[in-house]
């Protein structure tokens, strides 16, 4: 109890302190300026309310077009601009009428002045980008942007209350409209709201906006993305009656077991007068009017509540599966019946709560596949457009994802309207992070009451403007930002005001310190999945959300298929968000014209912090084209599993996992392949599996006559039968792949033959001839060093083993420069033992190699032996055994490495793609035969890094255009391997390297600046070829630390592998 007065007073004091704030213009060092005094959060900022435009018409509400609204004026656009590195140098009477800024350069709002040329973005992840002295922030290194621009006011808005919107200024401002000061507010990602009736006329205006870099408000603002600034939200003018709506609150549940309707709607009016009104409320099923009320306010006061009810029978419900909505028409009329003014929403009926420990939607167990999002355009920073968010939302409805969180910030309000209209259950987090003060219940500023007001405005402005989105289930109190008591008022404060929506925080703190819980859920991130797994069978209490997992820093999203036969197993694992949806990298162009996307430190002086390429995590490039991982996510993200039943008698298993969809909806397209090749083929389209339920589909008579030699798999596709929302008709929602048992054996590789080989021994060669065929070895180091063929050479490079790959992100981040480290000494550590002849006949002539690979202390720690039989036809059998010594760690990879001519550009083969797969994430790559060039096999990954690598493949052909001369590359079982126009040092950076620790605070420096970006890769005029037995995983459980998994990894200590060589003519067809 006395623990509970003391936190209400905290309480109480915290939000008066809301209220104060002082006028720029009179700022002494013993009264610091509202930017750097943590007494001051805003000023003359009207009061939070949810996001709605009013219009004067019926009509104009439901349309919504703010550009047929006469009482709206966008000031988006030109504005003048002036830079100032700091306070001292900034234009200080600028607001006034007579200042002069027709010299001051032009800028685009909203922007953030960084993207438009001045000053420089930052980049940093844990550590903030100025130096700290809590609640202080620097005074002389403050960039300040001072905007001024005009705007006209009609005639026809005499008489009415006139408001600014700014819908997000980075990180805080001071506000002046013809010269007289409006006010001042800081928060970068909630509006901030101005009654400017008193400074404002008919016909022109001057608006004048001071914004500065770094405020107080800047502490909680330490978020994992670029640091920004500037007016980089829309920013609005608009006329109010003077009796008006200030605000509403729409609830829309589901009674009656989940089958019709509640509808609750307090509003609240303002009103400057006491002329009667009346407030009229409809909801519309399309066009059809399924409610009307009207309540009467005859004695109006200044401000007044009222309240709509009504039970709406037999509701179709919103999920994110069917984004089912209705339209709520709010209508003020006087007392002679006109239109005072009407606002529109939309509505979606459902109900979100957690029972027995499992979160539910409408009732049903819901999953939560979903991503962590920032706010990035690669051109625009911080600002996103429409057409953005909607390439964004259809993207992910097309990887089957039915979940976003805004990390680590409200997005804009536009956003959520999408989320709304198109399905995608969001968690919605308050801005608020301070990670660069840590978790330590005594120094974070989430333990620190006279933080306690930042922290409740900042929830509140969320929760006031985002109340009414259906799509929002989820609260979030923030991201990183310790725990204690301003937590607890901030979670408090939520679960007060909203009993519809559970409220998530992931960094709680010590329940022994903290007290009690701030979370309906236990959210965590980057848990191990066998770790969720122990959670599930001890815990029945809360929920589990992984708020973050699957860290996608390059060329990563490892064992994803592990984390989800865990959650979909147990009911209280409610799911996860990957970190994250889009590479934050910023679009720039070299002296030479070439673009490129930076990263962390490319910007300002050396003195910058840096995070490097920390920023790069998404699964998307910035441009929104998709990476490899993206295909990965949408086969583990399906919500429909197949399991073969009988595959002889074509009897699939289908498992429904939607929870509101029937798979009447969809077709069953099936392909039989024969070696990659389509023989058979058909669809079904009478499915009707209900949600949640099993059914058995029988495909029919499409079992086929087993040949040797051959790879058969039966393709299933579930498509649409019609467009739903942003997906078209037949885009693909879910399928599987099945391999079919084949009981003949492999036959053994056809040899061809010719005439007689001929065997040429020297001191430091072995070459071997045919007619039409040279093979060499080099004596010295034992390698197949020159291959001609009809009289042209096509080896560029030898072959020889490979043990090294270009590191990954996740690989810097576990350190494998370092564990793996005799790996890559072995590049120019491998010594031959011998080259002998072992075997020679007219038709075929044998070499064994023997390797052995030292370390730097000159000590054996692997052996290599390679067998080539050399036929007559041209044929080459490579056979490759591996030994590793006792001791050694595992191997990045098992392989050989070679270069052919360029010109071998032409790609063809019989294995896992079409796009880049590996060990730990390879369920979306179908097997099949597929075709393209050597430069579609690059994966241009920001910072560069090994990519492009096939698995599982039977066979790979290169050859020249048009069906050309080239390479026909066969295994005897499977390989892997990868092909590109770079060497692969060329994938290895020698400067910025990746920080390794979550918490570090910058790149590794190195003069030798090479191979840091994607401008950095220039082709060569070769064709690099690794044919391997296999790498390792990519891993992706985080990028700081954790290794890939061990079943993934080549930890044994012998492999053996083998496979062909077979050079092609032109016109030869490969069989």
């Amino acid at each position: 109890m006395f623990r509970r007065y003391f936190f209400f007073l905290f309480l109480i004091l915290g939000s008066l302190m809301i209220m104060s704030c002082d006028n720029p213009d009179s700022q002494k060092s013993s009264n610091p300026p509202a930017w750097n005094n943590i007494a001051i959060i805003r000023e003359n900022v009207e009061m939070p309310r949810a996001h709605f435009i009013a219009y004067p018409t019926i009509e104009g509400a439901l349309a919504n077009n703010t550009d047929q609204n006469e009482k709206y004026l966008s000031l988006n656009g030109h504005w003048k601009f002036n830079y100032s590195d700091g306070p001292d140098t900034r234009p200080v009477a600028f607001h006034n009428l007579d200042f002069d800024v027709s010299a001051w350069s032009n800028i685009e709002v909203p922007s953030n002045w960084e993207r438009q040329g001045f000053g420089y973005p930052i980049y940093v992840n844990v550590p903030y980008a100025f130096e700290i002295d809590e609640p202080n922030v620097p005074e002389d290194e403050n960039p300040i942007g001072s905007y001024r621009r005009d705007f006209e006011i009609p005639l026809t808005w005499d008489g009415q209350s006139i408001f600014v919107k700014f819908g997000a200024v980075s990180s805080a401002f001071y506000l002046w409209v013809n010269g007289e000061y409006v006010g001042y507010s800081e928060g970068s990602k909630t509006p901030s709201e101005f009654d400017i009736s008193k400074v404002v006329k008919s016909g022109k205006n001057t608006i004048a906006v001071e914004v500065y870099r770094w405020s107080t408000g800047s502490y909680l603002e330490d978020q994992d993305f670029w640091s920004l600034s500037g007016i980089q939200r829309d920013v609005e003018v608009y006329a109010r009656p003077k009796i008006r709506v200030r605000d509403y609150r729409v609830q829309a549940g589901l009674v009656n077991d989940f089958r019709d309707g509640e509808l609750i709607l307090d509003i609240d009016l303002a009103s400057e007068g006491s002329e009667s009104v009346s407030a009229e409320v409809e909801l519309y099923r399309d066009t059809a009017v399924i409610y009307h009320e009207k309540q009467e306010i005859a004695a109006f006061q200044p401000n007044t509540n009222i309240t709509f009810s009504q039970i709406v029978s037999n509701v179709t419900p919103w999920s994110a599966e069917k984004p089912n909505l209705y339209r709520l028409l709010i209508t003020l009329r006087n007392k002679q019946g006109d239109v005072v003014e009407a606002i529109s929403q939309y509505v979606g009926f459902r109900t979100v709560m957690i029972n027995d420990g499992i979160f539910l939607v409408n009732g049903k167990k819901v999953k939560l596949k979903g991503v962590n999002i920032h706010e990035h355009h690669d051109r625009k920073g911080h600002v996103i457009d429409e057409a953005t968010m909607i390439k964004d939302i259809e993207l992910m409805k097309a990887a089957n994802m039915n979940a976003v969180r805004t990390s680590h910030y409200p997005f804009p309000e536009r956003f959520y309207e999408l989320t709304d209209l198109y399905g995608l259950y969001v968690v919605d987090e308050a801005n608020i992070e301070s990670h660069g003060y840590g978790y330590d219940h005594d120094k974070t500023l989430g333990n620190k009451p006279r933080w306690m007001s930042h922290h409740l405005d900042r929830t509140k402005r969320m929760w006031h403007r985002d109340k009414n989105f259906s799509s929002i289930v989820i609260w979030s109190l923030g991201n990183e930002a310790g725990d204690g008591v301003n937590l607890g008022a901030t979670y408090a404060w939520l679960k007060k005001k909203d009993s519809t929506r559970p409220v998530q925080y992931e960094t709680e703190g010590d329940i022994k310190l903290v007290g009690e819980r701030h979370s309906d859920f236990h959210s965590s991130m980057y848990w191990r999945h066998w770790d969720l797994e122990k959670y599930a069978e001890e815990y029945g209490d809360r929920p589990f959300l992984l708020i973050e997992y699957s860290h996608a820093m390059g060329n990563s999203n490892g064992n994803l298929e592990d984390y989800w036969r865990v959650i979909e197993s147990n009911d209280n694992l409610t799911g996860g968000f990957i970190w994250d949806w889009v590479d934050q990298g910023l679009y720039e162009q070299d002296e030479s014209g070439n673009p490129y996307w930076t990263y962390g430190g490319d910007y300002g002086p050396k003195d910058v912090p840096s995070s490097g390429n920390f920023c790069l995590n998404g699964i998307i490039f910035p441009d929104r084209k998709v990476q490899p991982a993206y295909w990965e996510v949408k086969k583990v993200y399906q919500h429909v599993k197949f399991k073969p039943l009988s595959l002889e008698r074509g009897l699939i298993e289908i498992e429904n996992n939607y929870n509101f969809t029937d798979l009447n909806e969809f077709s069953l397209n099936w392909v039989l392949t024969a070696n990659g090749q389509e023989i058979k083929s058909g669809n079904l389209d009478q499915l009707a599996i209900k949600p949640g339920a099993h059914g058995v589909v029988q495909l029919g008579d499409f079992f086929p006559s087993m040949k040797p030699g051959v790879d058969y798999h039966l393709d299933l596709r579930l498509v649409g039968s019609s467009a739903h929302g942003l997906l078209p008709i037949n885009h693909v929602y879910a399928e599987e792949q099945f391999e079919l048992f084949n009981p003949y054996p492999r036959p053994p590789v056809e040899v061809r033959s010719a005439e007689a080989l001929a065997v040429v021994a020297s001191e430091s060669s072995i070459e071997i001839k045919s007619d039409n065929f040279t093979v060499v070895f080099d004596r010295e180091n034992g390698l197949l060093s020159e291959i001609e063929v009809d009289g042209r050479s096509v080896l560029l490079s030898p072959l020889q083993p490979n043990l090294w790959r270009a590191p990954t992100d996740n690989d810097f981040g576990n350190y494998m420069h370092d564990w793996g480290k005799v790996w890559s000494d072995s590049i120019d550590n491998r010594i031959l033992d011998s080259l002998t002849v072992t075997n020679q006949s007219k038709e075929s002539v044998e070499l064994l190699a023997k390797y052995q690979f030292k370390n730097l202390d000159n000590q054996t720690i692997a052996l290599w032996q390679s067998t080539f039989e050399i036929f007559s036809g041209g044929d080459i059998r490579v056979q490759n055994h591996f030994t590793k010594m006792a001791g050694q760690p595992e191997l990045p990879r098992v392989g050989m490495n070679m270069q052919f001519v360029k010109s071998f550009e032409q790609v063809e083969w019989l294995g896992r793609g079409p796009f880049e797969n590996y060990r730990d994430r390879k369920s979306a790559a179908r097997v099949g035969r597929f075709q393209n060039t050597v430069e579609d096999h690059y994966v241009p990954y920001i910072r560069p890094q090994e990519n492009g690598y096939k698995t599982d493949t039977r066979w790979f052909s290169l050859r020249e255009e048009n069906g050309g001369r080239g390479v026909y590359v066969v295994a005897e079982d499977r390989i892997g391997f990868s092909v590109h126009h770079n060497v692969q040092e060329d994938f290895i950076p020698r400067a910025k390297i990746a920080i390794t620790s979550e918490d570090g605070d910058g790149a590794r420096d190195n003069p030798d600046r090479v191979n840091v970006h994607i401008n950095d890769i220039k082709p060569r005029d070769l064709v690099s070829v690794n044919v391997d037995y296999g790498q390792m995983g990519i891993g992706g459980d985080d990028s700081w630390g954790k290794k890939t998994l061990r079943k993934y990894s080549l930890s044994d200590a012998e492999y053996r592998y083998d496979f062909w060589l077979r050079f092609v003519k032109s016109g030869e067809k490969l069989r």
